[in-house]
């Protein structure tokens, strides 16, 4: 089963769910194709899924677009190539219309059954900020114990909701270890938590041999490039938390930029960092960038010429503030400035941007000159802030 794509002129580009037998010794599709559903009226029909229980076919898809009108709808049949009769409410899961939901763009659902033989449901979701209503955590994956009635699946209290907790199912407990909330980057490869962006060769713009125990960034590009950026960063994971790193860099001129930024995508983000220039020597500046308002520079702070910078970011909802520290001082200056965290989001900036990402925090090191000088980072830490 796949997505029918319709490219012709003034047609629904989402054309319906297509059935085809599949070849499993030739590995290809074979036979006729069959338009076995054209979906609801609120379209863009994609991610079938097809299952079979209880003597039914039921076709599992997603609707309404990944934004706010997302939903799950079903639809089955007793014959594999229909016809299929939608389900009687419609929808089985969805946010739409429904500002008392915890979770919202709920939909691209998936059933897995347990041995005890419960059934749940995985869906991607966001979770918005309650005072702006973004959701900077990206497209999540939610999961939800689902019950069958009249040969239905239904939602526990039947009501379509997706929710933010449920039952656990009946099975053997296997926790994973939490990772550590400090990094040292004393091994040789970078945590599975870290990405970086668009360099399929990672030595070209990081280094964990080339001084060990710490995390060398080479200078590359501006954040604001589409091309190649030196930055590693993690996804941020809760709505509120705090990040530290460590950092040694000697930039010889403005066009060298090192340190801690939270980044959405190179049109939203906002960036601690440390240059040179002739004014003011080895500086401070808060670069903040966003597709709708005026870039943002913020004016200089002087900091001693060489040693550690600690640079810090916390972030309590909508509201971002940075602080920095040198070695020889135990107390961290904030900022005076707050910045609006929830402009890393999926829903700022045009609507017509691919944003589905989430938001993320890291370390990044420019060279606008194309020498390549490197920042070197000794820790980063992450630690979530819980509500209440």
């Amino acid at each position: 089963v796949n997505m029918l794509w319709d490219h012709r002129p003034g047609k629904n580009r989402f054309g319906g769910i297509v059935l085809q037998e599949f070849d499993s010794k030739e590995k290809k599709l074979t036979g006729q194709r069959h338009l076995i559903f054209r979906g609801t009226e609120i379209g863009f029909t994609e991610a079938p899924h097809l299952y079979k229980r209880n003597g039914f076919y039921y076709l599992l898809t997603a609707e309404g677009g990944t934004g706010w009108g997302h939903a799950v709808t079903m639809a089955r049949s007793r014959s594999l190539l229909g016809s299929y009769e939608l389900h009687p409410e419609t929808y089985v899961l969805t946010s739409r219309h429904r500002n008392d939901a915890e979770l919202h763009r709920a939909g691209h659902a998936d059933l897995v059954d347990t041995p005890g033989g419960e059934t749940y449901m995985v869906y991607l979701c966001g979770r918005p900020l309650q005072n702006r209503g973004r959701c900077v955590l990206g497209r999540e994956t939610a999961i939800q114990r689902m019950v069958w009635r009249n040969d239905w699946l239904y939602t526990e209290k039947a009501d379509q909701l997706p929710v933010l907790f449920t039952p656990a199912p009946n099975v053997e407990s296997r926790p994973f270890e939490s990772p550590s909330a400090r990094i040292e980057f004393d091994s040789v490869e970078l945590p599975a938590e870290f990405q970086w962006l668009r360099t399929p060769w990672p030595n070209e713009i990081w280094s964990l041999s080339e001084r060990p125990g710490f995390l060398r960034l080479y200078g590359r590009e501006t954040a604001g490039s589409a091309f190649r950026q030196a930055l590693v960063a993690r996804r941020q994971q809760s709505h509120s938390y705090t990040a530290t790193t460590g950092m040694e860099f000697q930039p010889e001129h403005f066009q060298h930029q090192a340190g801690l930024i939270c980044y959405y995508n190179s049109s939203k983000f906002h960036y601690l960092f440390v240059s040179r220039d002739d004014e003011f020597g080895r500086h401070l500046r808060v670069a903040t960038c966003h597709p709708d308002l005026p870039d943002v520079v913020t004016q200089s702070i002087r900091i001693e010429d060489s040693g550690t910078v600690h640079l810090r970011v916390l972030v309590e909802g909508a509201v971002l503030k940075f602080a920095y520290r040198m070695d020889d001082q135990r107390e961290w200056s904030w900022l005076p400035l707050q910045f609006d965290a929830s402009i890393l989001s999926d829903e700022a900036g045009p609507p017509t941007a691919a944003n589905f990402t989430g938001a993320f925090v890291g370390m990044a090191c420019q060279d606008l000159a194309g020498t390549a000088i490197p920042a070197d980072f000794d820790y980063f830490e992450y630690i979530e802030i819980q509500p209440g």
